[in-house]
């Protein structure tokens, strides 16, 4: 069985919540989906040494947007020294041609189990021309020891610069894709080398949602 679909989008509305959310008309459904895009392809861009894995978003009304930014490293953007949320909260409202917008910093509380900052720490390495076995190798225990039940990481290109491409893959533990109850995260990074752009695949099995739950909220079953 083919296991290309994106195992967020396989969840959402199941065991995943929508990551923008807001209403709209056939009018201006295409603008608010086009801003959307724009608002998070800025902050993962011009914001990228704050390690921001995602960014959802909230519209009431037409005028007023909410943005939710997660962070592993939240003094990157409220420091003592400098905050950046008012420049931030500016450019978007560049962006959504004026709207009243709200930022909202909210703390990665295991950066280890997030897919996405695991994919740009190993792409970060390649950039630096480290071995992609060791880069590898070296997040895949950080995940082990944040307490995954498995990790499954692909990467794709010139690697260590040979002149053919190929696809290298390693993991371990399971990694249940077809099973919606489970919660899969998965990242994808782009490494720019000289020689040429790999790309980087992480899923990583964090448990089955009821017990990711009782975890979270100390519930027993």
């Amino acid at each position: 069985m083919g296991q290309k679909i994106r195992p967020y989008g396989f969840r959402v509305g199941i065991t995943k919540p929508w990551r923008s959310r807001w209403y709209a008309n056939k009018k201006s459904f295409g603008t608010y989906l086009v801003e959307d895009s724009k608002i998070r392809k800025h902050i993962t861009t011009v914001y990228r040494f704050a390690a921001i894995p995602r960014v959802e978003i909230e519209r009431k009304g037409d005028d007023k947007l909410t943005v939710y930014v997660f962070t592993a490293k939240p003094g990157m953007l409220i420091g003592k020294k400098t905050n950046r949320l008012s420049d931030l909260e500016k450019e978007i409202s560049l962006l959504t041609d004026g709207k009243a917008v709200d930022i909202r910093v909210m703390e990665v509380q295991k950066p280890e189990l997030d897919a996405q900052l695991a994919a740009e720490r190993i792409a970060e390495q390649l950039e630096r021309r480290g071995s992609f076995r060791r880069a590898i190798k070296r997040e895949m225990d950080s995940i082990r020891g944040g307490g995954a039940d498995g990790c499954k990481c692909v990467v794709g290109g010139r690697l260590g610069g040979s002149d053919l491409g190929r696809v290298e893959k390693q993991g371990w533990g399971s990694v249940p894709l077809s099973t919606l109850d489970a919660d899969i995260d998965y990242g994808f990074a782009e490494a720019k080398t000289t020689y040429g752009i790999i790309g980087v695949k992480v899923w990583i099995h964090r448990g089955l949602m009821k017990q990711t739950e009782e975890a979270k909220y100390g519930l027993t079953s």
